[in-house]
């Protein structure tokens, strides 16, 4: 069958007249661009020196509406014309016709216009990250491969304008008759509920919620807000952006539309940059959106941050060049492993830092903190050896956490080992539990290569010494050598992601177990208090098992400089700290798994208890009702909480720390008792629409919560919490028997 060919040739002389002061830069960097009149890229070539370009191309017969610009080059493969024309780009229309063989457009490209193409420059920079919550601790992961897209919100004085009659009206009243507003809650994620906005420092946090409920302050406009015209009240409106933005966010967010002026891509450490361009036009500070998608099995594009609304995510008047960070929890992002760079102390480069036992760093630890060292009286920092900087012991299972440079690979240093002793004195023993280690490689399947993340053990085992022998207990340290394929790389569900952290285990609840604690307050036989001070012990070992000299090697092992491990690390010396010992190094925990006690006595008046069969007690409105409380912890490292709730409302409540050890009264000013009249108890703090009801016979209940102290680094919920509770019924009138 035969076929018509409809394409034709097209041929285009572009000439552009720029002023003789125009840099050759500049005329180089300018380019003609030809776009059919749906917009679509038909051709494109820079400008000579002279200010000419020929474009030559074959477009379809229906293509005879021909957009010829002159404009800046950018980076993209397929320029947008939309975003051309943004950023300042000349246009004009040409009509194909086939009897003229060539087509010429003319320009004159004054310096305010190609001077605004180039220096209208924002550059943009950020860190796209995935916070993953371990046991009570959130941790920062860094999400690699991801395509961050940058949009440019409308300034205010575009949004204002745009708004209905209807929201004009609304904000007059909300001006006028200010009211109070909900308090953020800190939310993370692309799917952040209306009412709230995303955890960072540029959204609506508390300091604007209080800002907004100042309203009343700000006297200009809440006259325009009046009397004022619509033209007038608008005016004011664009003139007090930091009241007018959360407003949109919280009532008209819909009104907020953007444009897409930049695309950037995360490397490894989940770090973007890229450079958009404002346009001639907009002299207002950018306020910029971002929105983040990574592929799915290889290919398919998922979106993993776009917070909306918009105006409660808009980064509004950012600085160029300042840095932002994204946070994301969708289940569907991928990230890599931590990489903030370890600093050595004074560049040194050949370290073992001891980092964190879990998600504590060693910087918040009495002993191997240099601040603590250098910030408080030595009689604090030795009572307090081993313990966190807010007093916590430590329980469960401990999972150290070491990383070693580079340069140790090249000295010939292979494998380390984690040992352990109660107290200062005695021999070390080796903990034995094996240490994974997550390594990242592709699987082929049907639709392609998807990553996949698979365990491998590093130790502890046996270590041949080429004499025949075996050195027990050696564990191989990480380097990217030792992957068995692929890289090492932070695996996707959190207790992977604590797996893989962990450069040893430390089994304290069956190492150092603690008392527990029947219901009448009795120790549970075969139970023993074996809380005290434990030291670990790190050695460094050759490819035959042969103790390393880290002197001859010139090795430090060094400690966290830093309050916590989201970005650089910069690292000390643990020498000077007293954390050396040969070629070790050696730290104090001070371990304590003993569980809490908690019980409520009965309530009474006088001599008299709450009836054990029905809790009544008959009382008068002036009689005090002693209602004891027992909360303990053999070592005092607990908080309590009681509470009275009569109804749904608390009429008592009390919150302390068990602080005098040894006895099953804890150290309050009531000795453990809460004393209030009945009237009080009646009548306190009354549910809403209940104010002036008298009540005659009340239900109350009391709850006692002993929490203990201690963690494993991650979070203190290791099961070691005790509490009761306990109801009676409070009456002023006899009851029938």
């Amino acid at each position: 069958m035969n076929t018509t060919d409809n394409t034709h040739p097209i041929d285009i002389v572009v000439q552009a007249e720029l002023p003789d002061d125009t840099s050759s830069h500049g005329k180089t960097s300018a380019v003609a661009y030809v776009f059919s009149s749906e917009a679509r890229l038909l051709a494109s070539t820079p400008l000579t020196e002279k200010g000419e370009a020929r474009l030559k191309f074959t477009a379809a017969g229906t293509a005879t509406g021909l957009r010829v610009l002159v404009g800046p080059a950018t980076s993209e493969k397929v320029p947008s014309f939309d975003e051309l024309i943004r950023r300042g780009a000349l246009e004009q229309h040409l009509r194909y016709n086939p009897r003229m063989p060539v087509l010429q457009a003319r320009f004159k490209v004054f310096p305010d216009i190609w001077h605004c193409w180039w220096r209208s420059a924002c550059f943009v920079k950020g860190n796209l990250i995935k916070r993953v919550q371990i046991g009570g601790t959130w941790e920062n992961f860094p999400v690699c491969n991801a395509t961050v897209e940058i949009y440019e919100v409308d300034p205010l004085f575009i949004i204002i304008p745009k708004l209905p009659e209807l929201v004009i009206e609304r904000l007059r009243e909300l001006i006028v008759k200010p009211r109070p507003f909900p308090e953020p809650v800190p939310e993370i994620g692309p799917v952040a509920p209306m009412l709230r906005v995303a955890q960072s420092e540029h959204r609506l946090d508390a300091e604007g919620a209080r800002l907004l409920t100042q309203l009343s302050d700000a006297t200009e406009l809440r006259y325009l807000a009046q009397v004022g015209s619509r033209l007038q009240f608008q005016q004011a409106l664009i003139k007090n952006p930091i009241l007018i933005r959360p407003l949109l966010c919280y009532f008209y967010p819909r009104f907020v539309t953007k444009q897409r002026v930049g695309t950037a891509h995360t490397d490894e450490c989940g770090h973007f940059s890229t450079l958009f361009f404002q346009g001639c036009l907009n002299h207002d500070t950018p306020d910029l959106y971002f929105k983040a998608t990574q592929k799915l099995f290889g290919f398919f594009d998922v979106s993993i941050y776009a917070p909306t609304p918009i105006a409660c995510h808009t980064w509004w008047d950012y600085q160029c060049g300042t840095e932002v960070t994204l946070y994301t929890n969708s289940p569907l992002a991928h990230t890599c492993s931590p990489c903030p760079p370890v600093v050595g102390p004074e560049g040194h480069g050949r370290w073992v830092a001891f980092l964190a036992i879990g998600g504590t760093p060693l910087s918040k630890i009495y002993g191997t903190s240099k601040e603590l060292h250098d910030t408080k009286p030595p009689a604090e920092v030795a009572a307090k050896l081993g313990l966190t900087e807010a007093g916590q012991p430590w329980g469960s299972l401990l999972r150290p956490r070491l990383l070693f440079s580079n340069e140790l690979e090249a000295l010939g240093v292979r494998y380390y080992q984690v040992s352990w002793r109660r107290g200062s004195s005695g021999s070390f023993v080796p903990l034995k539990d094996g240490i994974q280690h997550y390594y990242r490689h592709d699987v082929s399947t049907p639709t392609g290569d998807v990553p996949a993340w698979t365990p491998y053990t590093l130790g502890p085992a046996p270590v041949a010494d080429g004499t025949g022998h075996f050195v027990p207990d050696l564990t191989k340290i990480p380097y990217e050598s030792v992957a068995p394929e692929g890289v090492w790389d932070t695996p996707p569900s959190g207790g992977e992601i604590v797996e893989h952290l962990t450069s040893a285990k430390f089994p304290t609840s069956a190492l150092a177990p603690g008392l527990a604690f029947h219901d009448d307050g009795t120790i549970v036989a075969g139970t023993s208090d074996e809380s005290s001070r434990y030291q670990l012990k790190v050695d460094l070992f050759d490819a035959q098992g042969q103790p390393i000299n880290i002197a001859a090697l010139g090795i430090k092992y060094v400690v966290p400089d830093v309050p916590d491990l989201s970005g650089t690390i910069y690292t000390t010396d643990a020498a000077p700290l007293g954390l050396v010992s040969g070629n070790s190094m050696v730290i104090t925990l001070h371990v304590d798994n003993n569980r809490c006690f908690a019980s409520i006595g009965a309530p009474s008046i006088g001599a008299t208890l709450a009836d054990p069969c029905c809790g009544v007690l008959i009382s008068q409105p002036a009689d005090n009702v002693s209602m004891p409380y027992t909360a303990y912890h053999p070592h005092g490292f607990a908080q309590y909480s009681f509470s009275v709730v009569r109804g749904t409302q608390a009429v008592v409540s009390r919150n302390s720390s068990v602080d005098d050890p040894g006895t099953l009264v804890n150290e309050d000013t009531e000795g453990g008792t809460a004393v209030e009249t009945v009237q009080n108890l009646m009548t306190l703090n009354p549910a809403p629409g209940c104010s002036g009801v008298n009540c005659v016979v009340a239900g109350f209940s009391e709850n006692l919560y002993v929490d203990s102290m201690a963690t494993d680094g991650w979070g203190s919920e290791l099961g070691y919490d005790a509490s009761d509770v306990r109801a009676f019924v409070l009456s002023t009138v006899a009851l029938p028997s």
